[in-house]
């Protein structure tokens, strides 16, 4: 991916302004910073001392699209009442009450590390093989 929709950066992300890089081509930050519309006052960006050109960067972010899933009301239907209560609680624990409803209908997508949460807590319950309601491929700016 050459090519990215600056409206799509989050606020306040992480540039790096190291083009040299040779994984600059495919990272999140690099091409944020590529792609930096003449009209910002200030981005920021991260300390170029701190960061290592080519593999090895902690601050390296893949430009390639992941898979999150959207909504899980479903999972619901196939539980038990203690199963889903035990299910519940412990994402609610996790993410908190508010934003596990916002993941549960899918207002929220949930992202990689929050589809490990969730597939852990169907694990716990024995229903691994329940799934999202819906699937989309989309770039991980965060996770």
């Amino acid at each position: 991916m050459s090519k990215i929709n600056y409206d799509e950066v989050p606020g306040c992300y992480l540039h790096c302004i190291k083009a040299d890089c040779k994984m600059a081509s495919h990272c999140l930050r690099q091409l944020a910073m590529q792609n930096l519309p003449g009209n910002l006052t200030a981005v920021t960006i991260l300390n170029p001392q701190l960061t290592k050109t080519g593999e090895g960067c902690e601050y390296y972010r893949d430009d390639k699209p992941q898979v999150y899933g959207k909504g899980f009301k479903n999972m619901q239907k196939k539980m038990f009442p203690d199963e889903y209560s035990t299910f519940m609680y412990r994402l609610q624990g996790k993410f908190g009450r508010n934003p596990y409803f916002e993941r549960r209908k899918g207002a929220q997508l949930c992202s990689p590390s929050d589809i490990k949460e969730i597939e852990a807590a169907l694990k716990a319950i024995n229903h691994p093989e329940l799934k999202f309601d819906a699937y989309v491929e989309k770039l991980n700016w965060n996770d």
